[in-house]
């Protein structure tokens, strides 16, 4: 692999990271603005989700936005569980 495969090698990860990171606070708002709570508290539920549900952060940060953007879409049941518990613990 030369130089510039190496490079743009690099910048397909860093786009990837990007695009993670900008689904992951999408979702983080997108619970923020659903529960009235605070981004840690939404950062916290996520993290807490994906760590529960066995599911990479992205993953259920994508499947949180893809819900609230559908309405008609329930989540995998592993995450809605999961969700479920960590609105209940946090916000009780």
């Amino acid at each position: 692999m030369n130089c510039a495969e190496h490079v743009e090698d690099d910048v397909d990860r860093m786009r990837q990271h990007v695009a993670c990171q900008e689904m992951i606070c999408r979702a983080q708002g997108t619970l923020m603005a659903a529960h009235n709570c605070s981004a840690q508290v939404a950062a916290g539920i996520l993290t807490g989700v994906a760590r529960s549900s066995g599911t990479e952060l992205h993953t259920v940060a994508g499947t949180v936005v893809t819900v609230a953007e559908q309405h008609s879409q329930s989540p995998p049941e592993a995450i809605r569980a999961a969700i479920t518990c960590a609105l209940r613990n946090v916000l009780s």
